[in-house]
Order: structure tokens, then C-alpha cells, then sequence
């Protein structure tokens, strides 16, 4: 009899170990989801093309979930999480861990939406890979001296983008699109609160947002799924589920921030004294509130892009414009959850004639004519251009994901700003759905009536001799005493 009894659990423990784990289904082929007990989110793309394996943890966190007082606390633990933990307890030892995998290309970001660690090691060694992050993510150590030896390193990171153009451009551009809640797109953070931010701070942001039902693994390369998942249910699943951390949504920031054109000048040395650079932005489709809007704002940025299609050719017809070709004019969308963009831009020849007019001529022939017979022409965009920038859309995904990591890094934009996955799974269908009627949509939700904010960016020297006309023209100056939230 006992024997017997023996003989059954050895039998039933081969089961457990044998049986296939259901995979959640998805369009996609050779990727995989699954979803621990705990919440955990675990994507997977299988790919053999060679013996490595990249491993992504992301968590639903940086700027998006700051408050005045807590920016830059996700960038500053993101620095601390190599400081040691429960296995490696100090930053010489991560790293020779890291090293001992042989990983490639190991770093982490914080983002607006998203704090993720990635490397890339060889798939024979996809536990070593997934323990290392578990103790990084889960067990930190966050020693008093680590603190203040990485708050110099961040500090020191700050300070760098003071003295650079592209820096200051960006902050400015932020606070300027998104005046209720700045701080919310500062991931950096400032050299103040940073200062002052504690071990216990740091221990109270993990204990909300470093917790799995907020964390997502992205594992692709020369690995079996099933047990990629057996190895994450055994390395993370006692980690112990947490309350959602955005059960309050995240505060909305204005949908409609202007009550009238806003126009800014930057001059920087990065730009030619042969050229300027004009943008007109406008508030895009948020992922936390209007995520189905994206379809027709990618079609719509493609369509108008498109060198032969009347949109383009508009604007090269206005010889005083001096756009030099099709290559000069453009449109992009910047997908966020809660603080999305949509753009459209032109260079310009020979800055110093009369820019400031050019840039204001831009800006009305493209709100007070061009959008007007959008709306008004069914074929303003024909079949053909649809056909064409549906096929070059599809051809930009496809090539994006040749790779695993690169495949996974779409599913992990979609989970970062919707929470929703498998939205990206069925792209491409959606988009071969959208038509004129969702483009005018699109146009008179987000750009037919809304005012826009133009910005130019110009050479010093081209600005010196113009400064008087464009502050006669409204111009307002983009310095790096404007750019930052903090510094009013």
C-alpha cells in the first residue's frame, strides 16, 4: 500500500512537470503570453536565429506617476537597483554577475511612462538572467553611502542637460504643451528633490509601484515559452501582489491647453545659418483615454508625409516658402499615456528673409486652408495614396520586428501606455479599417478647432537680425531659463 501511495505522487509530480502550460493566445506569430497568479504580465518571442536570449522587466512607472515632490525619485532608484541586494550586495558584484553572463548592451531607462532594465546573455543562461533581475527588482539593499554616491551621479546628469539645445528645447516644449501638471514629463528630475530624497522614500515608491501586478517581462530569443514560464513562476511567483497603484487614475493633463496660436523662437548653434526648422504641435490621442484614436493619427501622419500626395505639394507650390523638396516636410506622433503629441514640420532655405512671416504663413495655410479641404474633398487622399501608406506602415512594423527584442519592444510601448498588450496584436487589422471618414475624425477632435503651438528653430546669428520681428510677430524666446517647470 505504500508503496503504491509512493508510486502516485511520483506519478503526479511527472505530470505537473510535463503537462503543457496554456499559453494566452495571440495573433502574433511565435509570441507568447502569460500571466502569473500574482499579476505578472510574462511576453515571450521565440526566435532561433542564434543561441542568445534578451530579457526585459519593465515597470508602469516614471514621470507619469510623479507629484511635485517626487520627481525624479523613479530615475534615481533606477541608479540604486545596481547598488546591491539580497544575492549581490554591492555594486561590484552586480556587475560582475552581469559580466559573468556575458551580457551585451545591459542598461536601464526612465522614461514619462515607463522604468525598464534590460541585457541581452546567452539562452543557455535565461535563469541566471531572470534570478538577477529578481533579486535587482525585489531585494535591494539601498545603503545610506550607495544613496549618496548615486545622487551626485544623477545630480550630475541634470546639470549636463542645462548645456544642451536639444534639452532645453524639449523641457520647454513640454511645460509649454502641458502646463497643468509639468512635472509629470520631467523623468529626470531636479537636483533639489533628488537631494533631498530618502532611503524611505525610495522603499515607499517600490512597496506601490515595484510590484508585480505593475511589472511586465519581456523574454525573446532562442528560448521554449513554456519554460521561460515555468522558470518565472518558480524565480517571481511568490512575489506577493499589491493594491493597483493607478486605482485613482492618473490626473488628466489639458486636452486644450491654448486659447490662441502660441508661437516660440530657439536659437541654437545646432541649426545651419542656411536653415530653420518649423513645427506646429498639437495634443495627440492619450493611451490612458482615447487609445483607438491612434489607427487613423498614424495613417493620417503617413498620408501626409507622402512626397506625391496633394498635402505635400501644397506647400512646395508656395515658392515663397523656400521648402526645398518633399524631403523637408513631415508629420510624427509621439504615443503617450497620458501626454501624447501630434506634429507636423518643415525646413526652410535662407532663414534670413523674412522668417517669421514664413512661419506664420505655414501655420495659417495649413489650419485656415488645408485642414478646410481635407474636410470638404472625399478624395482628398485617394485610394491609391491609402493602398500605399497602409503597405509602407505595415512594412515599417514588419522590419521592427525582424528581431525578438525588437518585437517585444512594441508590445511593451502598447502595455506602457494602455495596459492593453494586445492591442499591438491586431494593428494591422485595425489600420486596414481606417478610412477618410476616420481621418476627418481624427482632424476635428484634435486640430480643426484647436490652437496650436509653433515653434522655429534658428541660428543665433539668423535670430540676432530678426529678433525684433519676431517679437513683433508674437515670438516668444526658448532659453534655458525657461525650461524647466521648477525653475518658475
Amino acid at each position: 500500500m505504500k508503496r503504491f501511495l509512493k508510486l502516485c505522487v511520483i506519478l503526479a509530480v511527472c505530470v505537473s512537470i510535463v503537462l503543457p502550460v496554456a499559453a494566452e493566445k495571440t495573433k502574433i506569430s511565435g509570441l507568447y503570453q502569460y500571466t502569473l497568479d500574482n499579476g505578472l504580465r510574462l511576453f515571450v518571442a521565440e526566435n532561433h536565429m542564434a543561441p542568445l536570449v534578451h530579457i526585459t522587466i519593465a515597470v508602469r512607472a516614471g514621470g507619469v506617476a510623479q507629484t511635485p515632490e517626487s520627481t525624479g525619485i523613479f530615475h534615481l532608484y533606477e541608479h540604486m537597483m545596481f547598488e546591491g541586494n539580497a544575492k549581490f550586495p554591492d555594486v561590484i558584484s552586480t556587475n560582475a554577475a552581469m559580466r559573468k553572463m556575458g551580457s551585451i548592451g545591459d542598461n536601464a531607462t526612465t522614461s514619462i511612462d515607463l522604468v525598464h532594465y534590460y541585457c541581452t546573455i546567452p539562452s543557455a543562461l535565461v535563469r541566471d538572467g531572470l534570478e538577477y533581475y529578481s533579486y535587482a527588482l525585489r531585494t535591494p539593499l539601498l545603503k545610506e553611502d550607495s544613496l549618496a554616491a548615486q545622487k551626485k551621479v544623477v545630480i550630475s546628469e541634470i546639470e549636463g542637460q542645462f548645456a544642451d539645445p536639444a534639452s532645453i528645447f524639449t523641457y520647454n516644449l513640454q511645460h509649454t504643451l502641458f502646463p497643468k501638471y509639468p512635472w509629470k514629463l520631467d523623468a529626470g528630475g531636479t537636483a533639489e528633490l533628488v537631494q533631498k530624497a530618502t532611503v524611505q522614500d525610495l522603499r515607499d515608491m517600490l512597496a506601490t509601484y515595484y510590484v508585480p501586478n505593475n511589472t511586465a517581462l519581456f523574454v525573446g530569443g532562442d528560448v521554449d515559452p513554456d519554460q521561460v514560464f515555468a522558470l518565472t513562476k518558480e524565480i517571481y511567483g511568490d512575489w506577493q501582489r499589491a493594491p493597483d497603484p493607478y486605482e485613482t487614475p492618473v490626473p488628466a493633463q489639458e486636452k486644450h491647453p491654448f486659447s490662441k496660436i502660441e508661437y516660440r523662437v530657439m536659437p541654437t548653434e545646432k541649426v545651419s545659418p542656411d536653415m530653420a526648422y518649423i513645427s506646429i504641435f498639437y495634443r495627440g490621442p492619450d493611451g490612458d483615454t482615447a487609445i483607438d484614436d491612434i489607427y487613423a493619427a498614424d495613417l493620417f501622419e503617413a498620408l501626409v508625409a507622402n512626397p506625391q500626395g496633394a498635402f505635400v505639394q501644397t506647400f512646395l507650390s508656395e515658392k515663397d516658402l523656400q521648402i526645398p523638396n518633399a524631403d523637408y516636410i513631415g508629420a510624427s506622433g509621439q504615443h503617450m499615456r497620458a501626454t501624447s503629441i501630434f506634429s507636423l514640420s518643415a525646413g526652410v532655405f535662407n532663414p534670413s528673409e523674412n522668417l517669421p512671416q514664413r512661419v506664420t504663413k505655414i501655420t495659417n495655410l495649413f489650419r485656415d486652408s488645408v485642414v478646410p479641404e481635407i474636410l470638404s474633398t472625399s478624395q482628398y487622399f485617394t485610394e491609391q495614396e491609402f493602398a500605399l501608406m497602409r503597405q509602407s506602415l505595415k512594412d515599417y512594423s514588419l522590419m521592427q520586428t525582424e528581431t525578438a527584442s525588437g518585437l517585444l519592444s512594441q508590445v511593451e510601448h502598447f502595455w506602457a501606455i494602455s495596459n492593453k498588450p494586445e492591442l499591438y496584436y491586431t494593428y494591422l487589422d485595425k489600420l486596414k479599417k481606417v478610412k477618410k471618414s476616420n481621418i476627418d475624425a481624427f482632424i476635428k477632435k484634435y486640430i480643426q478647432n484647436d490652437y496650436p503651438l509653433v515653434t522655429v528653430q534658428v541660428n543665433p546669428a539668423v535670430y540676432e537680425k530678426q529678433k525684433q520681428a519676431f517679437k513683433d510677430a508674437g515670438f516668444i524666446e526658448f532659453t534655458k531659463e525657461s525650461a524647466y517647470w521648477w525653475s518658475k
